[in-house]
């Protein structure tokens, strides 16, 4: 799971959590206030707003997967693909579709990677299926995803470490073939 991602996941169960908290002490208010005449403190309100929050963290969780499917149902039509292509198709940011290839590849739902001079995504499986280019909704035969060179993953002197994802790149590279980042 990405750094990004383990962030909204803690986000989420905090704003879950929280919100949980919220409506219950809410309840216990009224419950005491009403029932027992007793005066603590709080108000009723916070059963809106705790309501608020529930409803929040799961909206959100709810977007992410959405996303997600969104570009993995994206990417299995291209073997490859420049993320600012992908992004606009998709209606997203770019940073967000790279964290979302991100975050697949990472939960070993997509097998990509990203072309290390121009950037662009090179998909090689999608859900354990290779991705099939489409022309005017008929899928085109006899294209293969393109491999990714070998030699690009070899250890070289040379190399430096991404300043993102601290994998090797080559001194050249303008984009991480890891994570797509921009090295420049």
């Amino acid at each position: 799971m990405s750094t990004s991602r383990r962030a909204i996941n803690t986000s989420n169960i905090w704003t879950f959590t929280i919100g949980i908290g919220l409506i219950l002490w809410g309840v216990i208010w009224l419950v005491v206030k009403f029932r027992f005449g007793k005066d603590i403190t709080g108000t009723p309100w916070l059963i809106l707003i705790g309501g608020i929050m529930l409803i929040a963290a799961i909206t959100n969780v709810m977007s992410y997967r959405y996303n997600r499917d969104k570009v993995l149902g994206a990417l299995k039509s291209y073997p490859r693909v420049s993320l600012a292509q992908l992004a606009s198709e998709l209606k997203m940011q770019e940073k967000d579709v790279k964290s979302i290839i991100v975050d697949l590849r990472t939960e070993g739902q997509l097998k990509a990677s990203f072309d290390p001079k121009s950037g662009d995504v090179i998909v090689l499986e999608v859900r354990g299926q290779a991705p099939t280019a489409v022309a005017a909704g008929v899928p085109v035969e006899g294209i293969n995803p393109q491999k990714v060179d070998a030699k690009s993953q070899e250890v070289i002197p040379e190399q430096i470490y991404c300043p993102y994802c601290g994998s090797f790149v080559r001194k050249g590279d303008m984009f991480c073939n890891n994570c797509g980042s921009s090295l420049k």
